[in-house]
């Protein structure tokens, strides 16, 4: 049966986990879920995510969700693909940003990509936009010092990388102004450059 991955091409959750498969070269299948026409929301989807949302990973019998966990265990099913690295101090720099990803970024976009996306402009709560606004430059702030003299979060390409870029590309939109970190900048043009970023 090989792989298959259930995604929503626009989420960036999706993409997180979609950027680590084509990055480890392996083979597999994308399937749309059709989150508008509510597709998560059947019988048959929830055996795959019980909770009804993307991504999810089908591996053979095996299935895994959140976008996380996918990049950690195609990290591990792959390591000729380079997405971890091999010492342990190095592996643990890769889980700090990878939950940083998780925890900053998306802890703050999140909120507010559901209420772009998912609310009309008269229903949107703007504590939420609000609070994201003020609170992303602290987190764009320790995200480019930790880049500074490296092409990537950990020296070489991984899949904190994948973790933390997808929802960066959204900021702009969100009133978030990432110009005055050269860093991130230089870093975001390097993975936009990928191909796996364009798939």
């Amino acid at each position: 049966m090989g792989m298959v991955f259930y995604e929503m091409a626009l989420s960036p959750n999706a993409k997180r986990a979609r950027l680590g498969l084509l990055e480890s070269g392996a083979p597999f299948e994308r399937h749309e879920v059709n989150l508008l026409a509510g597709e998560q929301k059947t019988a048959d989807y929830k055996r795959i995510h019980p909770l009804g949302r993307v991504p999810a990973l089908v591996d053979d019998d095996f299935i895994i969700w959140e976008s996380g966990a996918i990049l950690l265990y195609l990290a591990d099913k792959f390591p000729e693909a380079g997405l971890m690295p091999r010492t342990l101090p190095s592996r643990g720099a890769v889980y700090q940003w990878l939950t940083f990803g998780e925890t900053e970024i998306h802890g703050y976009m999140g909120p507010m990509g559901f209420q772009m996306f998912r609310r009309a402009p008269e229903k949107r709560d703007e504590q939420i936009l609000g609070r994201g606004r003020q609170r992303m430059p602290q987190v764009l702030a320790v995200l480019d010092r930790q880049l500074e003299g490296k092409d990537y979060l950990v020296g070489d390409f991984s899949i904190a990388d994948c973790a933390c870029a997808p929802w960066l590309e959204l900021a702009p939109g969100f009133g978030i102004d990432l110009a005055p970190y050269g860093n991130v900048n230089a870093w975001m043009t390097r993975m936009q450059g990928r191909s796996s970023w364009q798939v």
